[in-house]
């Protein structure tokens, strides 16, 4: 064989190996992807059934947990971004304090703890040994529980998008508002928080998406009441406890279309802002 054959045949050979090199993550990440990640998702999409579908959509417990879930995740996600805004302030003119650096070691607290922990934290605090003026239960087993659980797991993601979004923005501003005069609270409120439209976004959907997906702190605290404290979570729970799995398997799907909307609306809001920057 020609040295320049064998030049050009090792030549290729090279390349198949550098191309492996480079593509060997993805070779790797995309079967373990389609298992663990895709398939389940399509295995349970599978099962669906029109009897149980037409079954679900007819069960009126079922709607009342779709509403339970969509009005306590959004009060869930108003309260975490509130708290957020404050936390942000905290962030940017107050991190020497002790304040802030017990706050900024508890943000991440709510993500670390067992959430029936956190939900057995909530009924001690809430619950009719402290709150028994309210009623029987405190707030334990009411709508106002599965908010206050929903915003305890969900908090800790808006608090972290507020201040990743304010590491991104440029500090000069702050000064020159500063300079001119702003105290703090004010230079916060009108040139800080007008230029951080997408964090709060951002942190609004991030905290609004994993309250609905919440259940341990919400069982624990609010209860698995149909009709009055069930969410879609807690809903497909009872399903599967009764036996009832084409339900179940409804009641997921539906979770799963509600899920990608917030992530489609995520996504399409991301872009709108890299648009326009």
């Amino acid at each position: 064989m020609p040295a320049a054959m064998l030049r050009s045949s090792a030549s290729t050979d090279g390349n198949r190996m550098n191309k492996w090199n480079k593509n060997i993550v993805a070779v790797l990440f995309t079967p373990l992807f389609l298992l663990l990640i895709v398939y389940p998702l399509i295995a349970l999409l599978a099962r669906l059934e029109w009897a149980g579908t037409v079954r679900t959509f007819q069960d009126a417990y079922f709607w009342y947990s779709v509403r339970n879930t969509l009005f306590a995740g959004l009060l869930a996600a108003l309260l975490s971004l509130v708290l957020a805004v404050g936390f942000g302030y905290c962030y940017l003119f107050l991190r020497h304090t002790l304040i802030y650096k017990v706050a900024n070691l508890m943000n991440d607290l709510p993500i670390a703890l067992p959430h029936t922990v956190a939900g057995l934290t909530l009924l001690i605090a809430f619950g009719r040994k402290n709150f028994g003026f309210i009623g029987e239960t405190g707030m334990a087993f009411t709508l106002v529980a599965v908010v206050l659980a929903m915003f305890f797991v969900s908090y800790p993601l808006a608090a972290r998008t507020v201040a990743s979004g304010m590491d991104k923005m440029e500090t000069e501003m702050i000064d020159v508002a500063r300079t001119l005069g702003d105290t703090p609270v004010k230079a916060y409120f009108r040139v800080v928080l007008p230029t951080l439209g997408e964090a709060l976004f951002s942190g609004f959907v991030l905290a609004f998406s994993r309250s609905l997906s919440e259940f341990a702190a919400v069982v624990m605290f609010g209860g698995n009441l149909p009709g009055s404290t069930q969410v879609l979570a807690s809903y497909v729970f009872t399903k599967v406890e009764e036996g009832e799995l084409e339900m179940a398997v409804t009641a997921s799907a539906f979770c799963i279309f509600l899920s990608l909307l917030i992530v489609a609306a995520l996504s399409l809001r991301r872009r709108v802002w890299n648009a326009k920057g």
